[in-house]
């Protein structure tokens, strides 16, 4: 099947229209996986296939998964045919992206975000799939959710039962609240509620200024990264907040910022993210709170990217809640 670049118009109509939400999971699902970033290895790729047909759960692999082309696993055109095909097939219930890495970028202007709109479909990934979430809010007012990666997380040979306990749960229920989170922070017990959106910090700064960039008022930001030293990390954070970003939010949540760590050879000061959590709080007016289990990390939770939460906080940590994320 041809897919042509959709005019940017296109999706105009759909932008100011209420957010559009997914079906419930309920019981076994039809899981497609496609692979819109990086290769996927096979072998990891086959036990995330076994793993969910063990749990009675239906898959269809979209066959561009296992191709290659430079970086990527096939070209951009196979790899955008193949995730608008397995959205055209309303019979599949959960399209889940096996790995991440890079891709999406290079697609945002080819995605069909009217037939986005128009699909009920379950969409779940993370990391480089923030890119596509962030557009999906954009441009098609389309709730998807930050998760698990099927090749990296069901098909890493040791499944976290933490992150399957909470995926399934929350897919499953209207409702969903996570484990309480340790967290030392100073501020007073209070409860903030809003939009949830945000995941991968360098993605988030990419796309600012662009059509796919959303516009979220009293939200809760929720951030994670991977790999970037702790002052590049904070360049980042002040990028969000010379845009603004920052500045229209009720709370910033970090997530993971595994392997971000200072320079082990000393050459130069070792700033670290205790400092750059030292900065935001100073530089914000609302709280800044850690420790949520999310990013690149083995036990992760499931987040609904545009859905309602709730943070409560108390002396000792917070816990969130989770609500108007599906039909």
């Amino acid at each position: 099947m041809q897919w042509s670049t959709p005019k940017r118009n296109e999706a105009a109509s759909v932008k100011t229209e209420p957010l559009r939400l997914p079906r419930r999971i309920d019981g076994a699902a039809s899981i497609g996986i496609f692979a819109p970033s990086g290769a996927v290895d096979s072998t990891a790729l086959a036990r995330s296939v076994a793993h969910f047909e063990s749990l009675g759960h239906r898959v269809v692999v979209a066959p561009q998964v296992n191709s290659r082309w430079r970086y990527f696993a096939g070209t951009d055109e196979e790899r955008i045919a193949a995730f608008h095909a397995l959205l055209a097939d309303s019979s599949i219930d959960i399209l889940m992206a096996a790995r991440g890495g890079y891709g999406w970028t290079r697609l945002l202007s080819r995605l069909d975000f009217a037939a986005l709109a128009a699909s009920d479909q379950v969409i779940v990934g993370f990391s480089d799939m923030t890119a596509f979430s962030l557009a999906a809010l954009a441009e098609a007012r389309r709730l998807s959710f930050a998760g698990p990666l099927a090749a990296i997380d069901f098909g890493n040979g040791n499944v976290s039962p933490f992150m399957e306990r909470h995926f399934w749960s929350l897919l499953s229920s209207s409702e969903h609240a996570l484990d309480p989170v340790d967290c030392r922070h100073g501020y007073a017990a209070q409860t903030i509620e809003g939009p949830i959106w945000g995941s991968n910090l360098s993605l988030l700064a990419h796309l600012i200024g662009t059509a796919y960039f959303p516009n979220i008022e009293d939200g809760i930001l929720f951030v994670e990264e991977l790999a970037e030293e702790p002052y590049a990390v904070e360049r980042l954070f002040y990028q969000l907040y010379h845009a603004g970003v920052l500045d229209k939010q009720k709370a910033l949540i970090l997530a993971d910022f595994d392997d971000c760590l200072p320079p082990a050879s000393g050459a130069r000061y070792p700033y670290s993210m205790a400092e750059v959590t030292e900065t935001l709080r100073q530089l914000l007016p609302y709280p800044v709170l850690t420790g949520l289990p999310f990013g690149h990390i083995h036990e992760k939770v499931t987040i609904p990217l545009g859905g309602r939460a709730r943070i409560h906080i108390n002396h000792a940590g917070y816990r969130l809640d989770f609500s108007q994320y599906n039909l």
